[in-house]
């Protein structure tokens, strides 16, 4: 019997026959990826989240999540919260790898209050740079302070072969470091009409839409 149905028996054995569907996962993918995830590229995101000085999470070494799109891959979030309000997280990062390539997936949360001009917020939504990735709006009627929430997203990656580890280490913390000169571009309340130049500059470099 090939190792590969060896593995798909074995995983077959552990599952919960309870459940509507089950997944097998590959225990050597699975031992490769994390190994990646953990030992590799989580000292680098703990160290450079924790050199911020900005309140961030997870604390401890996480567990890798399982995912599936376009193929199996494993992947570890971490999150940069608001330096008042340790509940208010303002980035989100995601780092997904696979045996054959990686990807980092970035989230920045933008609030905004609600005397915030229209025309900046025009200027945030239909930047035509971002015309294949646009924000996101959603308005928040109970919170004068954060009355437009505006969410940035974007994901970004390459083959193994093409950019190799360490790209990925420098892209990651270039990743964080950007999304927090995004917050703080913002500390005092806003974005008046004429900061969103600036404002958008800084979000080109992991924002724009290629």
């Amino acid at each position: 019997m090939s190792r590969k149905k060896n593995w798909i028996l074995a995983e077959a054995g552990r599952a919960d026959s309870a459940q509507d569907i089950v997944f097998f996962e590959n225990p050597d993918a699975t031992n490769h990826i994390n190994t990646l995830l953990l030992m590799r590229f989580w000292p680098v995101i703990h160290d450079h989240l924790k050199k911020t000085a900005y309140p961030y999470s997870p604390i401890e070494r996480p567990k890798p999540e399982f995912e599936l799109s376009g193929g199996y891959s494993r992947a570890l979030t971490f999150l940069l919260y608001d330096i008042l309000d340790t509940n208010k997280a303002f980035f989100k990062g995601k780092l997904s790898c696979s045996r054959e390539s990686w990807m980092i997936h970035s989230m920045f949360f933008l609030s905004l209050p609600k005397e915030t001009e229209p025309n900046v917020l025009q200027d945030l939504l239909g930047n035509t740079r971002f015309a294949g990735n646009p924000p996101t709006l959603i308005v928040d009627k109970r919170k004068a302070e954060d009355f437009y929430q505006i969410t940035f997203h974007s994901g970004n990656g390459a083959s193994w072969g093409y950019k190799g580890e360490t790209f990925v280490e420098e892209r990651i913390k270039q990743v964080i470091d950007t999304n927090i000169k995004m917050y703080e571009e913002t500390l005092d309340g806003g974005i008046l009409p004429q900061d969103v130049g600036a404002f958008l500059t800084l979000a080109y470099d992991v924002y724009e839409a290629y």
